[in-house]
């Protein structure tokens, strides 16, 4: 049976430990389900202590963990959330019969700041630091969220390549103040430098792996239309728009996903067919039953 998603009184209780909101496993990767609501308000009511990131795998960030395992499998599956970003593999877990909400990290992020900037008990600033665009970008933040402090620490060239680089990058948001950090420096980079931020010893704080986010909410970059959204072809939109940046992800990588599908579905359907059903399970235990009764 799915799970539903909790409330959110209760994904925001502050009594006690935090509480792992439910999730499912599809293709390997954990999924949250949660909807976009309840996820903006958890972000706000945990953004303290202990330091957490968010992950918002699309159908290439899945493909990128399946082609390094190793790497990147523990970092999607230590996640705090981990949010469907594709409406792709949404329609292929429901041919599973899952259910995945859809939260993208462009709207999580539309949607979180404005939260953020009515939300502080204490009454002072929320403060966010973003890593990736031009410094340029906090003055178009600052004018349309007044009520939130913003930070920016541009990204240089190269980070999914050098670790080095990526380290001084979460060297420098673990020295930085803030309570929220949006990551924008696409996968695997972002991710990586997500996890490493922990394991620098961020003591607080919530990390959130969102790529273009800014740059669409900013005007930087156009997002593709809604009509074009709901039919499930913004990569063709985004593809029409960088086509020499983009063609590999989304003509070569990203198709592999069907691939994965197929093969995890596969494997599954041979499981089930060396497990017998329960109807033959139970068939199996009356004749054995009677045949003890004979004996």
């Amino acid at each position: 049976m799915m799970m539903r998603p909790t409330s959110n009184a209760r994904l925001a209780d502050r009594d006690g430990p935090p509480r792992q909101p439910p999730r499912v496993e599809f293709l390997g990767l954990p999924f949250c389900l949660l909807s976009q609501r309840e996820a903006v308000h958890l972000i706000v009511a945990r953004g303290g202590a202990p330091y957490r990131y968010v992950v918002t795998p699309n159908a290439y960030h899945v493909v990128t963990a399946h082609d390094q395992p190793q790497r990147l499998m523990p970092i999607y599956r230590g996640a705090w959330l981990s949010l469907c970003d594709s409406r792709i593999l949404r329609a292929l877990a429901r041919l599973e019969g899952r259910a995945l909400p859809l939260v993208t990290g462009s709207d999580l992020v539309a949607a979180l700041l404005p939260a953020l900037g009515v939300s502080d008990p204490a009454g002072g600033r929320r403060r966010l630091l973003i890593v990736g665009p031009p410094r340029a970008t906090a003055t178009t933040l600052r004018a349309a969220y007044p009520d939130l402090a913003f930070d920016i620490l541009p990204a240089p060239a190269g980070l999914a390549g050098d670790a080095a680089l990526r380290h001084a990058v979460a060297r420098d948001c673990v020295a930085r103040p803030w309570d929220i950090l949006l990551l924008c420096v696409g996968c695997p980079a972002q991710e990586l430098i997500a996890r490493e931020i922990g394991d620098l010893g961020r003591g607080g704080g919530v990390a959130l792996c969102v790529g273009a986010a800014i740059d669409f909410l900013t005007g930087a970059r156009d997002r593709a239309p809604l009509g074009v959204q709901k039919l499930g072809l913004e990569w063709a939109y985004r593809l029409a728009q960088e086509p020499r940046r983009l063609w590999r992800r989304y003509l070569v990588e990203s198709p592999k996903i069907l691939r994965i599908f197929l093969a995890a579905h596969a494997a599954r359907a041979l499981r089930g067919a060396r497990a017998p059903s329960a109807s033959a399970t139970a068939r199996i235990v009356g004749r054995e039953g009677r045949r003890s009764d004979r004996d």
